[in-house]
């Protein structure tokens, strides 16, 4: 619905961007408050809409605004075709079988996770008519996999490749941690450009993918990396698989926009590089490092990942624990975590929420008040001018570049949250997609300690024999230290990568007040000047 809005401060908008030209007091009509990056579509009556500052205006309908730098307003008009369509009728009837022996994700892929409304007891038989199952079949528990592994109900037809293989080490507190990869690899994200097909028709920006492990590059558009990030859900349904950065949103081909795009996928595919399970599988490798130029074996590889039955419960076969623990003490830990996680929530939501709002007023009140002291200081150099006498001029002179000065310490408040504020936000904005991963794993974690105290009764009630009690204690625990070296590996990753956002913004913001310490000094040292007489 559009309302009203009163600018608040002069905006010189580049129209080539779709951007408007607005002036302080003027009247416009807010159409669109979701265009994302900070911005929201305005229009004058009947002029053409564009392009404005969202922290530049002041909603006179009483209607909330406030759209949060690089939001998630998609648009879905590019790209909807479906590549390779030649492949959808030859691979349409092969989707249930692949279903069935993909270790047994009920209710859909692994391809969207759903959290989970509750555990529940049922009825529903299990192996031997003996250990339940669990009723609420949308719970991470059963979608995972998990379920049917620990029942041993799981089916792979092959026998898991040595590259697949991941052992579970103790760490040096004694906990169970993912065995590191032996030959760790960095990802830059390089060069994007615009290209076209159809003669122009369809445009988009494709990004040249280099790794540290390799001489060669690769060019992938994000569609590419959608892809990808469907098959590691689909496969690794256990694990916390970070989101993809946002698509697109309005004025999608702009540098600023492409620039932050960039460095938000390079972020997101070193975060899958750093992992020492997911970035060994087939499918990153093929991603990584399968040529563009060769269609073949693009669509050869695209296939393998698609039909790969190592995935969801499944894989558990190639995870290797080396290191037990109690799996009643390991529950603990997990219920900790999750409060952890909760806590880290709740604190990233108000940090960002602030730091959204201080990023506001740098480029908007606080800009604007600088240049308003210019402009004040500026009249009473003025008054120096009008005296037109030679011992004036140097007082009036200094005056003059005081308040050039305050202009520049204004631009300097608008471009600063580009260096402090917004690198952190970027930071806890991508911390709560992976916090919205992990309630997963944690519900996981918790249907393993069930089937455990389940087996646990129903042994002692003669309903179970020893053997398959075992068995499935023993696939609970692995189970168990499979959640606890994810959760170990999320920790280590948010230590370093907090500490290193913290370090940036206070050298970011040593820096600012430095530059602006200089500034000051300088205008200082032209008084001393214009008073030697």
């Amino acid at each position: 619905m559009a309302v009203t809005a009163r600018v608040l401060y002069d905006f010189e908008g580049q129209e080539e961007n779709g951007e408007l030209t607005v002036k302080e007091g003027d009247l416009l009509t807010i159409l669109n408050q979701d265009i994302g990056d900070g911005w929201w579509e305005g229009q004058y009556e009947n002029g053409t809409p564009g392009l404005i500052p969202e922290s530049y205006c002041e909603l006179l309908d009483g209607e909330g605004g406030g759209v949060e730098p690089y939001g998630d307003g998609y648009n879905h008009d590019e790209w909807q075709d479906e590549w390779d369509e030649n492949e959808g009728q030859e691979e349409a009837g092969e989707d249930q079988e692949d279903a069935t022996r993909s270790g047994g994700t009920e209710g859909g892929s692994g391809g969207s996770r759903a959290i989970s409304p509750g555990n529940q007891s049922g009825s529903i038989a299990g192996r031997h008519g003996t250990v339940k199952k669990n009723i609420n079949r949308f719970s991470p528990f059963v979608k995972s996999g998990t379920e049917n592994f620990i029942l041993g109900l799981t089916h792979l037809k092959r026998e898991p490749k040595e590259s697949e293989i991941v052992n579970i080490v103790p760490s040096e507190e004694g906990v169970p941690m993912w065995e590191p990869a032996v030959e760790p690899f960095r990802v830059e994200v390089l060069n994007p450009k615009k290209q076209s097909k159809f003669k122009g028709i369809k445009t988009f920006i494709a990004y040249e993918i280099k790794t540290s492990n390799s001489r060669d590059a690769v060019s992938r558009r994000y569609k590419h990396y959608d892809w990808l990030h469907d098959r590691l859900v689909n496969k690794f349904t256990f694990f916390s698989v970070p989101p993809l950065p946002d698509k697109h949103y309005y004025g999608r081909y702009g540098e600023d926009f492409v620039e932050k795009r960039r460095e938000k996928l390079q972020m997101w595919t070193n975060r899958i590089a750093r992992h020492p399970v997911i970035s060994r599988s087939d499918v990153i490798y093929h991603f990584l490092h399968c040529h563009d130029s060769d269609e073949r074996e693009w669509k050869a590889g695209k296939r393998k990942a698609e039909k790969d039955d190592m995935v969801a419960g499944n894989l558990y076969v190639a995870l290797h624990p080396t290191v037990s623990m109690d799996i009643q003490q390991a529950e603990l830990t997990v219920e900790q975590f999750g409060r952890f996680l909760d806590s880290m929530e709740d604190n990233s939501l108000k940090m960002k929420a602030k730091f959204l709002d201080h990023c506001n007023k740098m480029s908007g009140p606080f800009m604007a008040e600088f240049h308003k002291m210019a402009t004040v200081i500026t009249g009473l150099g003025q008054c120096f001018k009008q005296e037109n006498s030679d011992y004036a001029v140097p007082l009036s002179n200094a005056i003059d570049y005081t308040a050039d000065v305050y202009r520049e310490v204004g631009k300097l408040h608008a471009q600063q949250p580009k260096r402090d504020m917004i690198p952190t936000m970027d930071t806890l904005k991508e911390y709560l997609g992976l916090i919205q991963e992990f309630p997963d794993t944690v519900d996981i974690h918790r249907g393993a300690v069930s089937k455990v105290k389940d087996c646990e009764r129903m042994k002692e009630e003669g309903r179970i024999d020893f053997m398959e009690a075992s068995e499935i204690t023993a696939r609970s625990e692995k189970v168990s230290a499979v959640v606890m070296a994810e959760i170990y590996h999320f920790k280590q990753e948010a230590v370093v990568d907090f500490r290193e956002m913290m370090k940036l913004m206070l050298h970011q913001q040593i820096q600012f007040y430095k530059e602006i310490t200089g500034k000051l000094e300088s205008a200082l040292e032209r008084y001393s000047e214009s008073t030697d007489l």
